[in-house]
């Protein structure tokens, strides 16, 4: 069954509680906590703010699964030459232990996975270097995530855009522990097809982000140029997909944005009727909007 969440890149001024309590409302299965690591106060709701057991406490007491924590970490940095006075290791695999940390966090909370990016092929270095460097870091974190109960999901973005890309990467790893979380924007403007998409990815595939853009910017669901609606009923039409819808609605990072509380609403109700009423395991459509 597909299960439906969102994240809190559309909440971040929000308490972890008042996260917990919309998602119930609402009728999300889950949610997606967007962190920044340790010593961060950029979003409200950072759940590294907090105590392990608190988060797990305030979402497993209204019945909300934590889908997974959402990093910015991405694993592209070059191995240059270290400089006299530093350790060269710890230079070069500082954004690897970022991620592992994390993945004991997540273990600790009950997250299921932790998001990551490869990104850039920087310049002057060839594609086929960049992602076995990307590769051997992935497989590092994945290591770690061993008998934590959590899977590392890289995201496609950057240079590693499609759905190909991101199989390439995943399979050099070849670890149970790594799969993909698949932005339907990011594909769609580097000219993915959906379904070709999503049977390419196959049982790698563990989250599905779901937005719509237009030339503005984000919009409402089935309002912009991704055809958002298509990318659900293609996910749908595969069978297979038992993994994480998660909705994404950039406040965060544009403030023009009508605020969570107005969108967040339609939008369930809207994914609801695209996933039609087997699409996710909470039969029927969810109930009315609460004060949130």
């Amino acid at each position: 069954m597909i299960r439906t969440s969102f994240s809190t890149v559309a909440c971040p001024k929000w308490t972890l509680e008042r996260v917990a309590r919309t998602a119930a409302e609402l009728g999300f299965d889950g949610v997606e906590l967007r962190t920044f690591g340790y010593d961060s106060r950029t979003f409200v709701c950072d759940p590294l703010m907090t105590g392990a057991k608190k988060v797990a406490s305030t979402f497993g007491d209204l019945g909300v699964d934590l889908c997974g924590l959402a990093t910015s970490i991405s694993l592209d940095q070059p191995v240059r030459p270290h400089v006299v006075g530093r350790t060269f290791l710890f230079d070069q695999e500082r954004v690897t232990r970022q991620a592992t940390r994390i993945v004991d966090y997540a273990s600790m909370v009950g997250a299921t996975t932790v998001r990551v990016f490869g990104f850039e092929v920087p310049d002057g270095e060839k594609r086929l270097t960049a992602k076995r460097l990307i590769a051997g870091r992935l497989s590092a974190i994945a290591d770690h995530a061993r008998h934590r109960g959590v899977t590392i999901v890289l995201e496609n973005g950057g240079s590693f855009r499609t759905a190909e890309d991101l199989r390439e990467i995943i399979d050099m790893v070849d670890s149970p522990l790594l799969a993909a979380c698949y932005n339907n924007a990011v594909g769609h403007a580097a000219g993915d097809d959906y379904g070709k998409a999503i049977r390419t990815l196959g049982r790698r595939l563990k989250v599905a982000r779901l937005k719509d853009v237009s030339e503005n910017g984000c919009v409402p669901l089935g309002t912009g140029d991704s055809e958002a609606q298509a990318f659900v009923e293609a996910l749908v039409s595969y069978g297979h997909f038992d993994g994480w819808l998660n909705y994404e609605w950039d406040a965060a990072w544009d403030e023009s944005l009508a605020p969570a509380e107005t969108v967040l609403p339609e939008a369930i109700r809207t994914i609801y009727g695209w996933l039609g009423a087997t699409g996710s395991k909470k039969a029927g459509a969810p109930q009315a909007a609460g004060a949130v």
